[in-house]
């Protein structure tokens, strides 16, 4: 075992090696005892220049011609402070040497950097320069001269610079570890001591040597830019190269920025505080080992590091991202130089190999990656392809490793590891199925395909094809119209172009059959050598109402069309409280029902049918339809339409159609009223309208509008001559005279010159009037009137007069009504409008009427009655000007009385606006009756508004 003495012998002799390494370190040592000398002067310096504030300093100057030491004072120097300068104004101070940047000039080969990763095989030389590193863990280099450093507190700030100036428990940082470099070029090497704190120590030494069997020399070595040039020069040795193999630097006290000489400072390199720098080159190919060695540093350690640069005689460059058309043989070619006469390089390995992005492979073998070597010039090139039916846009990400051969004793050395692509120009075909999820039995459901090109040539020849059907689903319809073939069906699309608008297909099916029905779209190009394709699935459910109709499709106007309706039940559970409702339009119209029409079926039980006949008559042309909808507890619903095409008959026809009030009171009137319309396609003529009733009712008032007279108790109008489509209404009012629960109204329409006739009946129930004679108010009853005098409102009727039959000239003798002079002619007339023509459910709608006096004489008595159609109800009153209110309403809310007008001026209009919510769709005929001492019977209006279901 040695003794510690022997070990320290043998430590000193490693730490110096050679003589004159020894001759250096006694000459360093004077160098140092000169610098501390040097250092106090400089002391003693500034403190004099501190007490002597702006005073002037004068040194003796040497006497040039020897005879004496120093000149006499007069020629003494004179040191100007800057405050000297500043306070006297005796010219610009003397220049100020500033730290310049380290520009070697333009070297004779490249400039080459720190490698961009210290690990080997390294990036080659002269790729953009790493950053320098940092020697705190905690933080990351910039390029701006400082770290980023993170605090205890968590905020990121600027290194504050170095804490400490001594290189104890310091180790050298050295960038980079090893490098590729081309022969002729320059590589530079950073070297720095980092401190024991996470600093970069300032002002120590460092030594710089190149052993015996490195190829190459050094070039420079960085110096050590401090405050001032001049004061640095006497507090540190000089920073020197020796020869090309050792050199003596000093790690910078300021950051500095290294410079290429080039225009361009994405190669300039960052030289931080605490750092020093050396630069390599070779003109040969072969290996420099360099060794940079920190004296000061205590840890011996660690003040030791080497970095290993390989110089190689060759320059390279790989393939540069490209453009390629899918389909196609692409080639990649990586070239090889030499770096002293230009001239290719052959042997060298390049390496291919796919890291990823579209498919591809290379040719002839389909392999993911594929090595070749380079020919005599210098050229190593491989055949990229897409896979066969893998023809697509997209980018394919390839790496290059670039090998020199073994050589000069060494082994084979990877020079470059880069990545780059190929881009593939390409048609590309995309479909999308969209459907329903899900769909009932036999109900139609549609399907939306799309096809688009994403990619950015033209697809040429694109064909969707469907799977065949089978007995899944039925083919109805589609836009555009397909090619059959079999149970499968065909849409050319011609061509497609990248990034146009979507080619849509809408597909009409149906499916008689529970369950799920895949259905699934192809779409293809066979001149492109694309397809693909698209499914959905829809599921077939049966609802729990089976709903269906029986009935014509073509009528003629007149007719009488019957439908069968037949509800049955597809559930595994009673349905309860089924109601059926039928909304039918105006062109139809069925006997004795209202519109919409109900049907309560209550219960039906699972699997059972049942059949509801509906009948209708036509009575305009066109189409003709009508809304079904069936509902049941527990939400289950169906829905139905169905329409019939009605047309005008060539024969003789007329239709006649009753409408009126169904229910009355003894003393309260009822209006009937008839249409007659000539639904054949030549004239009717000689058409006579005749009236029957029984005596529970009593006309007071009739139309105008035609001739009229008697035939026995029997009412007659002389229509005369209509025309195909023409129509002829008949008005009727009656009075109820005693309670007859089966009191009608029957009329009959008959041609005296042809076969043409029709008859309609309708009923009106003549109820007992509710308490004694008067106007009740909330249900209340009221005294009768004072004997002798009539019913306030309700004015005994003048008796109609028999005009003794109709006369041939169509001439009316006598009339219906009050015969009066001159003085009395006119009549009380009510003019009724809807505001609101088209309402929904529990929407108001508005009418507005006026009572008129057109007579030239006052009227008196005047009483005005408001009758709520069914399906609306009362909601508000506007008196207007009229200033009559409402002062009764009967119960159930149907009919409202007006105060008692006891006087109308001649020409006197008495407006007025009310509101009606409705309540119930279908239509509803809001209506106003008057009656007053000059009118024979009751004056009426009325109007119609239509009532949406929601």
């Amino acid at each position: 075992m040695q003794s510690l003495t022997e070990r320290n012998q043998d430590s000193r002799q490693r730490k110096s090696p050679t003589p004159a390494l020894k001759g250096f370190a006694l000459r360093e040592t004077m160098r140092r005892r000169f610098a501390r000398q040097c250092f106090l002067l400089a002391v003693v310096l500034a403190i004099t220049v501190y007490l002597t504030g702006c005073a002037q300093i004068r040194i003796p100057r040497i006497d040039p011609t020897g005879n004496s030491i120093f000149l006499p004072p007069q020629y003494s120097t004179e040191i100007l402070t800057p405050g000297t300068v500043a306070s006297n104004q005796a010219g610009p101070p003397p220049s100020v040497a500033f730290p310049r940047n380290v520009n070697p000039g333009p070297p004779a080969g490249n400039v080459v950097g720190p490698a961009t990763s210290p690990t080997y095989p390294a990036q080659p030389a002269f790729a953009h320069p790493a950053d320098p590193q940092s020697c705190d863990p905690n933080c990351q280099s910039g390029r701006q001269g400082f770290h980023l450093c993170n605090h205890r507190d968590g905020h990121v700030v600027p290194h504050p610079g170095p804490a400490r100036t001594n290189g104890e428990s310091g180790q050298i940082i050295l960038t980079p570890s090893r490098i590729v470099a081309p022969v002729g070029s320059e590589v530079v090497v950073l070297a720095g001591i980092c401190g024991g704190d996470g600093y970069y120590v300032v002002q120590q030494p460092v030594e710089w040597i190149l052993s015996n069997d490195s190829v190459g020399q050094f070039i420079e070595v960085g110096a050590s830019n401090g405050p001032h040039p001049g004061i640095s020069r006497l507090m540190r040795p000089e920073v020197r190269k020796f020869d090309g193999s050792y050199a003596l630097g000093r790690t910078q006290m300021k950051d500095i920025l290294l410079t290429r000489g080039t225009p361009t400072p994405v190669d300039d390199i960052q030289l931080l505080k605490g750092q020093t720098y050396v630069s390599v080159s070779s003109e040969s190919p072969g290996t420099s080992y360099v060794t940079c060695v920190a004296p000061d540093a205590v840890a011996w350690d660690k003040r030791r590091q080497s970095t290993v640069i390989h110089w190689v005689d060759g320059t390279w460059s790989i393939p540069v991202p490209s453009l390629a058309t899918a389909g196609t043989v692409h080639p990649l070619t990586t070239r090889v130089t030499s770096s002293t006469d230009g001239g290719g390089l052959d042997g060298w390995k390049v390496n291919y190999t796919i890291i990823g992005g579209a498919p591809a492979e290379f040719a002839p073998m389909g392999s993911q990656s594929a090595s070749t070597e380079t020919d005599p010039n210098g050229e190593a090139t491989v055949q990229l392809r897409q896979p066969a039916g893998q023809f697509e846009p997209g980018t394919t990400q390839i790496r290059v490793d670039v090998i020199r051969p073994a050589m000069f004793g060494e082994r084979e050395l990877q020079v470059e590891s880069g990545v780059t692509s190929v881009t593939w120009s390409a048609p590309a075909l995309t479909i999308r199925a969209i459907g329903p999820r899900t769909a009932g039995i036999d109900e139609s459901f549609n399907y939306r395909i799309e096809v688009t090109n994403p990619g950015d040539q033209v697809a040429r020849g694109v064909v969707v094809r469907t799977r065949d059907f089978g007995e899944q689903a039925e083919f109805i319809s589609s836009t555009p119209k397909p090619v059959e073939y079999g149970n499968s069906y065909e849409w050319n699309l011609g061509d497609v172009a990248p990034g146009a608008p979507a080619s849509v297909i809408d597909v009409q099916l149906k499916s008689n059959s529970r369950g799920n029905v895949n259905m699934c779209f192809e779409v293809a190009s066979e001149s492109d050598g694309l397809r693909t394709e698209a499914c959905a699935q829809t599921e077939i459910a049966a609802p729990c109402i089976g709903l269906e109709l029986e009935g014509p499709t073509e009528a003629s106007v007149g007719d009488e069309v019957t439908f069968n309706i037949t509800l049955v039940n597809q559930c595994d559970e009673t349905l309860s409280n089924v109601e059926l409702v039928v909304n039918y339009d105006q062109g139809l119209v069925a006997t004795g029902l209202g519109n919409p029409i109900r049907f309560n079926v209550a219960q039906l039980r699972f699997g059972e049918p049942r059949v509801v006949p509906l009948t209708f008559r036509i009575i305009e042309a066109g189409q003709r339809c009508f809304d079904l909808a069936v509902t049941a507890d527990g939400g289950h619903t169906a829905r139905a339409r169905r329409c019939v095409e009605a047309s005008v008959s060539a024969n003789n026809s007329v239709d006649l159609v009753l409408e009126g009030q169904q229910r009355t009171a003894v003393g309260q009137t009822a209006l009937v009223r008839g249409i007659v319309t000539n639904n054949g396609g030549s004239p009717l003529n000689q058409l006579v309208v005749t009236a029957r009733f029984p005596e529970s009712l009593r006309p007071v008032g009739v139309t105008d509008d035609y001739p009229q007279g008697t035939l026995g108790r029997d009412l007659a109008f002389n229509v005369g001559r209509l025309e195909p489509g023409q129509q002829a209404i008949i008005e009727i009012q009656f009075v109820g005279e005693a309670a007859d629960g089966n009191a009608f109204t029957e009329m009959t329409v008959t041609s005296a010159t042809s076969d043409a006739s029709d008859s309609e009946r309708i009923n009106i129930r003549v109820e007992r009037a509710q308490g004694q004679i008067g106007i009740p108010q909330d249900g209340a009853q009221t005294q009768p009137p004072p004997a002798g005098n009539p019913p306030a409102g309700n004015p005994p009727p003048t008796q109609p007069r028999n005009p003794g039959g109709l006369n041939q000239g169509g001439q009316n003798p006598g009339g219906i009504g009050i015969p009066g002079d001159p003085v009395t002619r006119g009549d009380l007339r009510i003019q009724v409008r809807a505001l609101d023509r088209e309402v929904n459910v529990g929407d108001v709608a508005r009418f507005q009427f006026v009572v008129i006096n057109d007579r030239q004489v006052a009227d008196q008595n005047v009483n005005i009655t408001l009758l709520i159609p069914p399906g609306m109800e009362f909601f508000d009153f506007d008196p207007g000007q009229g200033g009559l209110r409402i002062e009764g309403r009967k119960a159930d809310l149907t009919e409202f009385y007006l105060g008692e007008r006891l006087e109308m001026r001649p020409g006197e209009q008495l407006p007025f606006t009310i509101s009606l919510r409705a309540s119930q769709a279908g239509s509803g005929t809001f209506e106003v009756q008057a009656t007053s001492a000059r009118t024979a019977g009751t004056a009426f209006g009325r109007d119609t508004v239509s009532i949406i279901g929601q």
